[in-house]
């Protein structure tokens, strides 16, 4: 198995800085779509500093809950610092080194990878715990803005082996795929 470690505190702290506005443009957009509706349930994968966790949290609304893992403590604790300030609390974090997310089976209805999908190692335990989690028409959203390691053809194939996973569409580096109900 293989085991995610978090990058030094300094690079850390330098990449989230840059987590502004303009630089989430493309994921505010996405979040703004409508693809996330009040109530549902999400996991943000990668969550970093939270920024994208909190407008989850807000587009949930009070019934809704948002799950923020991430391997850095620096993240977790931006995070908690970010519901804090906002006064949000429909949003619980998870430090994770093993991708276990905590989450009962088939209890989220969107699993969202935002520019880290490159960045775990264990794309097995990666895929194993969206479909553990995801519900029956769950969705799983993958954005990558820079693909370091995966190319278009990586991800249309990636969950070719899943029988219960359908590629849904791309649009340009934004991939989406929902869990089919077999039944």
């Amino acid at each position: 198995m293989f085991k995610d470690r978090p990058v030094p505190n300094f690079i850390a702290k330098f990449m989230y800085n840059r987590h502004t506005p303009i630089r989430l443009e493309k994921e505010i957009k996405i979040l703004n779509s409508g693809i996330v509706k009040k109530g549902d349930t999400l996991l943000d994968i990668g969550c970093g500093p939270g920024h994208l966790s909190l407008l989850m949290a807000i587009a949930t609304g009070e019934k809704g809950f948002v799950t923020a893992l991430d391997i850095h403590p620096l993240a977790i604790k931006s995070v908690k610092d970010l519901m804090a300030i906002n006064n949000i609390d429909n949003i619980k974090t998870v430090l994770t080194s093993s991708l276990d997310s905590g989450l009962q089976d088939i209890s989220t209805d969107i699993v969202f990878i935002f520019n880290s999908y490159d960045m775990i190692r264990d794309k097995k335990k990666l895929h194993y715990e969206i479909n553990r989690i995801l519900k029956k028409d769950g969705m799983l959203v993958i954005s990558n803005t820079k693909r370091l390691l995966t190319s278009d053809k990586k991800y249309k194939k990636i969950f070719d082996n899943y029988e219960n996973m359908a590629f849904e569409h791309k649009d340009k580096t934004v991939y989406y795929y929902k869990k089919i109900n077999w039944e």
